[in-house]
């Protein structure tokens, strides 16, 4: 009877230590934080398929507290105080990490720390704050430059900021290539235009975890394999601007250019007048079928009357829950595919000029 009472006491110990050692803890310090009524309660934000759930929430008492949750894998998460203006990213599977910082001092640069992943995750972080501290500081430059018609200062700056951004695009790559499943989170969260060669050398690298970034990954190389060129193109079922249905299959043309874009977004609207000017020359050959990640259905059709939009377009007035993203994996617009004859797709994000020369290629 008593080597049963110390072997059920000697297992209830050693589950216990192995809860404790596949939590990821967070001690919580905040000096200065006085919140507010209603705020103070800290959370930890995580994804559970294409949701996010709330794993552990605690009030905090003086700036303090003390969470944790038990991902099944290494995973990326939100650490959300009410009271501060936004929230500290994190990344982790087991462990202890320690956020503290001046609650005083806006913006809040507290610092979550006490992991390898997740220091590795901060230096990061510390690349992406640079450039954009490095873009914000030539912003008035560029708009006094703007201004009085400097083409020469904005050529110069526009320059510097392509280099920065080319360097900064080369080092994200490569640390998502080194850094398992948080290179798969850097790359679902930072490389949204990547194609399929690159994902799949990120899931390369990714050790068997069971994981919701890695899970997220894997469905976006699927739906980029599904729609690579080469493939005949997914068909969309949305409405037009009077709410009448539409799809890809009702165009009639030899080449189809189906442009994913919507009205607030700049670079979209930026590069309608050469899509417009390029519709116009080939408009024997080449239809343009718009797809909106618009909710406002007045915006979207006043930006299709204000940029003289000519061609058929749909939307679901989903915003990014358009139901393109996945079947396109549409991370980021503008982003584009041409459909050939063959109904096949024969080319992703191609430029209005790639346009011009692929059809003159083929007169």
């Amino acid at each position: 009877m008593k080597m049963i009472k110390y072997l059920l006491s000697a297992t209830i110990i050693v589950a216990i230590i192995s809860c404790e050692s596949n939590s990821l803890k967070i001690q919580i310090d905040l000096t200065n934080f006085n919140p507010a009524d209603g705020e103070g309660m800290a959370k930890i934000n995580v994804r559970d398929s294409s949701q996010w759930i709330v794993a552990d929430s605690i009030m905090l008492e003086d700036g303090k507290g003390k969470l944790s949750f038990s991902p099944d894998g290494p995973t990326s998460f939100y650490l959300s105080i009410a009271g501060l203006p936004q929230a500290i990213t994190g990344f982790g599977h087991f462990g202890k990490l320690t956020l503290s910082g001046d609650a005083s001092i806006l913006p809040f640069d507290g610092k979550l720390e006490g992991t390898k992943s997740q220091d590795d995750l901060n230096l990061f972080m510390k690349k992406q704050s640079d450039f954009r501290e490095f873009t914000n500081g030539l912003n008035e430059t560029y708009s006094i430059a703007s201004s009085a018609g400097d083409t020469a200062t904005i050529d110069s700056l526009s320059s510097m900021m392509n280099k920065k951004y080319a360097l900064l695009q080369k080092e994200t790559k490569e640390f998502a290539l080194n850094h398992d499943v948080l290179g798969a989170y850097i790359t679902n969260r930072y490389l949204s235009m990547e194609e399929i060669g690159f994902i799949d050398s990120v899931l390369v690298n990714v050790k068997d975890y069971s994981s919701q970034d890695v899970n997220l990954l894997k469905k976006r190389s699927e739906a980029l394999h599904r729609v690579a060129v080469g493939q005949p193109f997914t068909d969309l079922n949305q409405q037009d601007t009077s709410g009448n249905p539409i799809s890809i299959k009702s165009i009639v043309s030899d080449y189809i250019l189906v442009d994913f874009w919507a009205s607030w977004c700049g670079p979209c609207r930026a590069q309608n007048p050469s899509l417009v000017k390029m519709h116009k020359k080939w408009s024997s050959r080449l239809e343009i079928i718009g797809v909106a990640f618009d909710q406002d259905r007045s915006r979207w059709i006043q930006a299709i009357e204000d940029d003289q939009l000519n061609w058929p377009q749909m939307s679901d007035l989903k915003g990014w829950g358009n139901s393109a993203a996945d079947i396109y994996s549409i991370r980021a617009i503008p982003q584009n595919i041409l459909i050939g004859p063959e109904g096949k797709i024969v080319a992703r994000n191609i430029k209005p000029i790639e346009i011009d020369d692929y059809l003159v290629a083929r007169e």
